[in-house]
């Protein structure tokens, strides 16, 4: 059943998360968003809840902030990380075959990356 409540509230805390990164790595919004490719503004809306960045931003967003994708939903529960994936489901079903290959070889890569 979709809460639009509740699915506001999982991104307001995905966005707790990067704003969380983002102060632990001495960044201003405007420092990661110009490594982000992104809009100080648009960064700042994300970290409260009210943009949803697509895959493309999330992966920058990451890199930027030298922490892997799954950092932002690490130790949510399930229902968030299924939310995490409804954010990113309009960017997959747009991919080629070959994209898709790419995003599943990077996916395995992330999975090798120690983060401790």
């Amino acid at each position: 059943m979709y809460n639009p409540d509740k699915r506001r509230n999982d991104f307001i805390q995905i966005g707790k998360r990067i704003q969380y990164y983002r102060n632990k790595s001495n960044l201003t919004q405007e420092q990661l968003a110009e490594q982000a490719g992104t809009s100080q503004k648009h960064l700042s809306r994300i970290e409260l809840g009210y943009h949803l960045p697509n895959f493309e931003t999330i992966i920058a967003i990451a890199k930027a902030l030298d922490v892997p994708i799954d950092a932002f939903v690490q130790d949510l529960d399930e229902n968030k990380v299924n939310t995490f994936l409804e954010l990113i489901k309009p960017d997959i079903s747009q991919m080629s075959n070959k994209q898709l290959e790419m995003l599943k070889k990077q996916i395995e890569l992330i999975k090798q990356y120690d983060c401790k």
